[in-house]
């Protein structure tokens, strides 16, 4: 559906340096007074038991020969998935909560474990597990639809834990490397795309990650390497933030197995090593305990010579569900509005993001094309208009309120369908300029700060203004974005052949300049024109991509776009060029933006550029799997040109 937004103006764990294979469950029982799950080998292999939150009325729920691991409870709390050495190999089932109605979900040798079941209907599961190269599946509970989700290199492995949050639709998940022997926690869209790390922390290793039951919070075990220390760390999905570390007190020991939310996901159920229990086994020690977030109060729930481990509390999953579709936001440039833009071809040969969207309809995006007032001598009514004003109407079409024109909008993140997501936004030439100034100054402004984007993608976007002659030649411009985009100051032959920072004299002002249009490219960017004649001299490069990713593990995602070998002769490419003042440069300095040059674009570079099949296919394969491609290559690959 095409949207114009209109404005005018209107297994296994490493335990001790050790691997130890442990048996797991999650269980859920209703109309009864269980509140926890484990398993316990208290029988000779590991069977389901489940208890009362204090430790009461512990009960054999499996009563089976076989061994049965990894169990969690279906979304609505009526079934079972877990995984079962029940041969050939194991694989994962499903059951009723007490054991009835036994259903094989995947076949064949080899071992399948660790199942998690989501709210969209999809089980994660690890496999092959116990090995180098474990990957993360998700199949459907009737056994079709088996995909593979994560891919390992050659010296990595997924078997470490994982959970889904988001609903479903992303799954956090621990990985090995076994160069640098650590275990970090990445996240990844159950589809498989968008793979993000979360955690690097030097001589940490993060595994048993589990998500709470409202969705809001993840939990995991940080090992200390070196040390005889570990803790578990609470953090808030919605930002990654850390919320708690909790080190739990004697006789709670070390080698940490299994981690739950408690039903109101205000405790944590734990199993670990107990100190009292005799014997050296690290098998046989484990326990079950619960304690607060916050670190107090903890209680013992098991008091066994045998292993009791994986402790997960009955209690059904209602994560809020981010939708699986990706709004954005395409902000047009300086005189041409949406329809040209967007919506049409350049010159012959070339297409438009609308024609692209429609020739793949697989694509998780939905269009929002914000109209906004365009410039040029034939519109002398909006001379006085400002780059900032654009901005605002930026602001008011993601995040609702008043326009620049007083106007009330909804906002794409009020829209009961993107309620919980994050938009994308994609800004050619000015807007690209506009849509950084949101970035920086405005995001989050009408809701409490939020990160509201999660990629932008600057098309042909002068970063670092332009100074051509055609552009800033009349020394009485009128229109002030113009002013703005030329950072104050006119251009002429001498400014655009004289080497950049060997101007002589400076380029003369222009005199219609008005408060900061001298001034807003440099603020914008956080350095003067100058430095972009030898960039090591630029302090903080990191303030041209503010919020940004990898730095901010939720950040935005800076994609930057501009033409192969500085062609586009009104923005620059990825060298400084022709003007002496130091503008005309479209690469971000920012260490996080990742700047790609597109070649082959027809002539009339800076107009097609945004009608150039390899530009369109980079940036919507950037926003669909929140990633930037390889190449313009693999950009490409996959997507039906119109």
């Amino acid at each position: 559906m095409t949207r114009t937004l209109n404005w005018i103006p209107i297994q296994r764990f490493l335990i001790a340096g050790k691997l130890l294979v442990l048996t797991f469950v999650i269980l859920s029982v209703w109309g009864c007074a269980a509140n926890v799950a484990f398993v316990s080998e208290r029988d000779g292999h590991g069977q389901i038991y489940k208890m009362s939150k204090t430790g009461n009325n512990q009960t054999n729920v499996s009563n089976t020969s076989d061994t049965d691991h990894f169990p969690d409870i279906s979304p609505a709390g009526d079934r079972i998935v877990f995984s079962s050495l029940r041969g050939p190999g194991e694989n994962i089932f499903i059951m009723g909560l007490n054991g009835q109605n036994v259903q094989q979900v995947t076949s064949g040798t080899l071992q399948r474990t660790q199942p998690r079941w989501a709210q969209n209907d999809l089980i994660a599961f690890a496999y092959p597990a116990y090995r180098q190269n474990t990957k993360i599946w998700t199949i459907k509970p009737d056994g079709t639809d088996l995909n593979q989700v994560t891919t390992p290199g050659p010296n990595e492995s997924d078997g470490s834990g994982h959970d889904f949050y988001q609903g479903g639709n992303r799954i956090v998940f621990s990985r090995f490397d076994r160069t640098t022997q650590k275990r970090d926690l990445f996240h990844i869209g159950s589809d498989g795309s968008g793979l993000q790390q979360l955690t690097n922390t030097a001589g940490i290793s993060e595994v048993l990650p589990v998500v709470s039951h409202d969705g809001k919070l993840l939990a995991y075990r940080a090992f200390f390497h070196g040390q005889s220390k570990e803790t578990i760390r609470v953090l808030n999905i919605a930002d990654w933030n850390q919320t708690h570390e909790i080190s739990l007190p004697s006789p709670a020991d070390k080698n940490i197995s299994g981690i739950d939310f408690s039903k109101d996901d205000q405790r944590l159920y734990v199993s670990i090593e107990s100190a009292d229990v005799p014997g050296s086994s690290l098998n046989i020690k484990q326990e079950i305990f619960s304690i607060k977030l916050d670190g107090t109060d903890m209680v013992r729930l098991t008091n066994n010579t045998v292993s009791d481990t994986w402790p997960a509390s009955i209690a059904p999953t209602h994560h809020e569900v981010v939708s699986a579709r990706i709004p954005v936001l395409f902000v047009h440039g300086h005189s041409g509005g949406a329809v040209p833009a967007w919506q049409q071809p350049g010159t012959a040969g070339t297409t438009s993001f609308d024609a692209a969207l429609d020739a793949n309809p697989n694509l998780p995006v939905d269009p929002f094309y914000l109209e906004l007032p365009v410039h040029g001598a034939s519109h002398p009514e909006n001379f006085d208009r400002s780059i900032a004003a654009d901005a605002t109407d930026i602001l008011a079409a993601i995040e609702g309120g008043p326009d620049s024109a007083g106007v009330q909008q909804t906002g794409i993140l009020n829209m009961p369908a993107y309620q919980n997501s994050k938009v994308a936004i994609v800004g050619y030439s000015q807007g690209g300029i506009s849509s950084r100034y949101y970035l920086k100054n405005l995001m989050g402004s009408r809701r409490n700060g939020a990160i509201t984007v999660s990629e932008f993608v600057a098309l042909a976007t002068p970063n670092h203004a332009v100074g051509d002659s055609l552009t800033c030649g009349n020394a009485s411009q009128p229109d002030r974005s113009s002013r703005e985009l030329c950072g104050g100051r006119t251009a002429n032959l001498g400014s655009q052949f004289a080497p950049c920072g060997a101007c002589s004299p400076l380029p003369p002002s222009f005199s219609t300049n008005t408060s900061d249009d001298d001034s807003f490219i440099e603020d914008l960017n956080g350095h003067s024109f100058g430095e972009n004649c030898n960039e090591a001299t630029i302090a903080n490069p990191e303030q041209e991509a503010p919020r940004s990713r990898p730095t901010i593990h939720d950040g935005v995602l800076y994609v930057n776009l501009y033409a192969a070998n500085n062609e586009d002769l009104i923005v620059g490419g990825h060298t400084q060029s022709l003007d002496c003042y130091g503008r005309r440069l479209a690469r971000n300095h920012a260490p996080d933006a990742i700047n790609f040059e597109i070649t082959g674009v027809p002539s009339l570079v800076h107009a097609n550029f945004p009608h150039h099949w390899p530009t369109i296919c980079y940036t919507l394969k950037s926003i669909a799997e929140h990633q930037a491609p390889a190449n313009q290559t693999a950009a490409c690959q996959g997507l039906t040109p119109p």
